[in-house]
């Protein structure tokens, strides 16, 4: 029989008592410090610290954290050897708690290793949703007294994350299934580089993501905004290159850094950033018209954040009032935003734009692919807003009226 048991050590010179852990098998027993010291009226008959402090909250999760780990490692134990074998409980335990190191990283700077190797081969848009997680895991911590540690990231941590993300942080479902997503990367960066033999629940964690509305250009607004006269010079960059992205397809970031190389042959040969796959787009007259205006290459942008505060005026100033309903949720709880059309204008819409008129005007979701980039078609789906003229269109292809003649 298995027994596991907290006590107190033998009083320092200021009275308080460390903390013991002692594990009792098959007649063998190993001791384990926990390098926590109280005073004997704070220890209950539970082992454990009467809560009446923070702080006594962190020392029962770590004393909760280690009893986690050998009843994982019994468990364990049972299901390979049908038995509970005490040389095995020792390994798994000392292997947890990284007992061959010198000095063993905590969890937190073991994620911060993560973002340093994945640093040099990410964007540095993806490197800040790496941050904020990062962010929102401390303050989670902090804020519920939840010790993190490799043991812990759990189903009962899944459940307490979500609920912290949700109620005390008011994030709506795909922003939390995007941190969800990025804890687990780095629970399997973790437990690929040995770090984590324990936690293997994350595995489970769902990083739920939802279809959002896509806000794209009609034809109309579009060639309105080609147009439109513009008296700050500001704007008037913005547009133009918006306007060449809803002609050509390309991310913000490639258009950022289009150089008049780029341009041959009435096309435009590049290699994207977000990808690094190399692309060759026709240039169609439209967008041959705004390199022309503009002595044949693009004015330099702004930062995406400022293009998208930009974009907003110019949508003001074009009168893209229309009022948009976009439905999201936060867990279960419908969240409706109704805002003029203008106010949810940003860089991306110009390659919504681009999808989803060319496919309006006919061209074959394989031919839009291929400007784009796209590999597959779930990705690509995302991006297609089935408009009513698309539908009347097709309606009257599909069920052209015919004569037949006996």
């Amino acid at each position: 029989m298995a027994t596991l048991n907290f006590y107190l050590d033998k009083a320092d010179k200021a009275g308080m008592h460390p903390i013991l852990m002692t594990y009792l098998c098959d007649g063998k027993k190993f001791r384990h410090s926990i390098k926590l010291k109280v005073y004997p009226s704070q220890w209950t008959k539970k082992q454990r610290v009467k809560v009446k402090f923070p702080e006594d909250e962190f020392v029962n999760g770590h004393l909760d954290g280690l009893e986690e780990i050998i009843t994982k490692a019994q468990k364990e134990s049972l299901l390979t050897f049908n038995e509970i074998r005490f040389s095995f409980i020792k390994q798994k335990f000392d292997a947890t708690l990284n007992k061959s190191d010198v000095k063993a990283k905590s969890f937190i700077e073991y994620f911060e290793e993560y973002q340093q190797v994945a640093s040099s081969r990410i964007r540095a848009t993806t490197l800040k949703r790496y941050v904020t997680t990062f962010n929102h895991l401390v303050s989670f911590s902090k804020a519920k007294r939840y010790e993190l540690s490799f043991e812990r990231i759990n189903s009962d941590f899944y459940i307490k994350f979500l609920d912290y993300l949700m109620k005390e942080k008011q994030l709506l479902n795909n922003s939390i299934g995007g941190y969800i997503k990025i804890v687990k990367a780095f629970m399997s960066f973790a437990t690929e580089r040995g770090y984590n033999n324990v936690g293997l629940e994350f595995k489970k964690f769902k990083a739920f993501k939802e279809d959002t509305e896509l806000i794209y250009l009609s034809e109309e607004e579009l060639m309105h905004l080609l147009d439109l006269k513009l008296s700050s010079q500001s704007h008037i960059i913005v547009r133009e290159n918006f306007c060449f992205a809803c002609f050509t397809g390309l991310r913000f970031s490639d258009i950022q850094k289009l150089q008049p190389e780029n341009l041959k042959n009435g096309h435009i040969e590049i290699r994207t950033e977000k990808t690094q796959e190399f692309l060759r787009i026709p240039l169609n007259p439209y967008a041959k018209q705004i390199l022309e205006r503009n002595n044949g290459i693009l004015p330099k942008m702004f930062s995406n954040q400022k293009t998208n505060d930009f974009l907003k005026e110019i949508g003001y100033k074009a009168g893209f009032k229309d009022s948009i309903l976009i439905v999201k949720y936060r867990g279960v709880e419908k969240v409706e935003f109704i805002e003029p059309k203008y106010k949810f204008l940003c860089t991306h819409t110009a390659r919504r734009t681009f999808v989803t008129l060319s496919l309006e005007k006919g061209m074959r979701p394989e031919t839009v692919m291929s400007i784009t980039g796209h590999k597959d078609y779930k990705t690509f789906k995302k991006y297609i807003k089935i408009t009513d003229k698309v539908k009347l269109v097709e309606m009257n292809k599909i069920w052209e009226k015919k004569l037949y003649i006996a």
